[in-house]
């Protein structure tokens, strides 16, 4: 398009688009940076374009639809795109490496002096951590899909104010130059590399692609291990091979997440109201530790307990900061009547407060464990098992922290890192009944009820 038309695009954008950028301090370091930068955006998209040259107009960057001319290599744009559609039907996707990319390459050969920084950056439409009003702004939120021109109209209408525009790490551009003069393959292995590296960034801001929760179940029954618990149950019990195997179903049942993206793009509006209620404010720190992890990390969180509103409060903050909900461990008794199917949405599968008695379901929930941790989902449990009535460290449990090491130990390509999570108040919502159970009365079992009346 010409310069014109976009400048005019642009005006529009603005009224419709605020982009949020993660890392938070992103425009900052690559301000700082000496060589002049390349973006490298996933697909072709005049809105995604506009929105990342918003952002870097905010932060005081050089527009990615300026003109890059260096020594050597004169192009007309400073942005690029992975993937293009072709055709006038039909309009296929176009994987071939891009042209632009090919001649910086090239260029980057023929000149070893040549510096030029190649920036990743995706764009999520729906998926920024600030408020919205629009429910039907959530239901058009950004997921895996590459959407169409008409959805994506829609997205910019009613997510335009929630975008997030998330950056990755500069690469040199010398270091593929060197691959051959021609830059054919520096070309291809530079290509590999965004493409890798978008799919670690969608995976970090978005999850994993997600499969049906009846797809997941039929996976872990799949398993080489639960099949032999199956044959082991059939033999104890006496019962026939499709007693044995509804009966694992059952577990798995009981026990799976069926997360909802929708219902996670609700609850964020709730809690935003509920939290501003209950508390003055939410203080985080040390968050940035997040956004060094490499990118192919899964990601444990391990936080203390102290009480119902920590899981809700841990996948609020995370989801705030730009990163997938995890999947957190809760305990059985809260897998209450509607409640429970709620917090299934949320990300919960449900564990039993104890394993004995049942030779088949501690199969089934490692196998899930192993089977989510594998996918690259990130994991929630507490260390403690239960919540803590005295405000002191309870004694671990390290039942999900074995789970989880042995799920690395079968498969090590892709590392672990456990983030540990501290969790002070000012004011628990469960102080009255930690007082009773302190003065020796019974603890009370959850129930919708009581649930309900903790809330203000």
């Amino acid at each position: 398009m010409n310069r014109t038309l976009m400048w005019a695009l642009r005006g529009v954008m603005r009224v419709f688009v605020r982009p949020a950028v993660v890392p938070e301090d992103a425009l900052q370091r690559l301000h700082g940076r000496a060589r002049p930068l390349m973006y490298v955006l996933e697909e072709r998209s005049v809105s995604d374009l506009l929105a990342l040259e918003i952002a870097c107009m905010n932060g005081g960057l050089r527009r990615p639809g300026k003109r890059l001319k260096l020594r050597g290599l004169d192009l007309p744009h400073s942005a690029v795109a992975l993937e293009r559609r072709a055709g006038v039907l039909r309009r296929r996707a176009d994987r071939r490496t891009p042209p632009e990319l090919a001649r910086a390459v090239a260029a980057a050969g023929a000149d070893e002096t040549l510096e030029l920084d190649i920036v990743p950056v995706a764009v999520y439409w729906g998926r920024a951590p600030q408020r919205e009003k629009s429910w039907l702004g959530m239901i058009l939120s950004e997921n895996w899909a590459l959407v169409g021109p008409f959805r994506r109209l829609l997205s910019i209408v009613f997510n335009g104010r929630s975008t997030l525009i998330r950056f990755g790490e500069p690469r040199a551009l010398k270091t593929y130059g060197a691959a051959g003069p021609d830059g054919a393959r520096g070309a291809r292995r530079l290509l590999k590399d965004m493409r890798a590296e978008f799919r670690h960034m969608r995976t970090d801001t978005l999850g994993p692609d997600l499969s049906r929760r009846r797809a997941i179940i039929a996976q872990v029954l799949r398993t080489r291990a639960v099949r032999q618990a199956v044959r082991q149950e059939i033999r104890d019990t006496k019962h026939s091979r499709r007693v044995g195997l509804r009966t694992a179903r059952r577990h798995a049942l009981e026990i799976a997440a069926n997360y909802s993206h929708t219902f996670v793009r609700i609850a964020e509006q709730i809690l935003n109201r509920f939290l501003t209620r209950v508390y003055d404010g939410v203080e985080v720190r040390n968050a940035e530790y997040l956004d060094r992890l490499p990118p192919t990390c899964e990601i444990v969180y391990v936080p203390c307990h102290r009480s119902h509103v920590d899981y809700l409060l841990l996948s609020y903050v995370i989801y705030q900061r730009g990163y997938a909900v995890p999947y957190v461990a809760a305990g059985v008794n809260l897998n209450l009547p509607a409640i429970g199917r709620l917090l299934r949405k949320g990300g919960a599968f449900f564990i039993r407060r104890s394993f004995r008695g049942s030779g088949l379901y501690p199969i089934v929930f490692m196998k899930y464990v192993d089977v989510m941790m594998n996918r690259g989902h990130p994991i929630e449990f507490f260390i403690e098992g239960g919540r803590s009535r005295t405000g002191r460290l309870l004694r671990p449990r390290t039942g999900m922290l074995g789970m989880t090491l042995r799920s690395f130990l079968r498969d090590t390509r892709r590392p672990v890192a456990y983030v540990p999570v501290y969790f002070g108040y000012d004011r628990l919502l469960e102080g009255e009944s930690y007082i009773d159970e302190l003065l020796g009365r019974p603890k009370q079992k959850e129930s919708v009820g009581g649930l309900l009346r903790v809330l203000p």
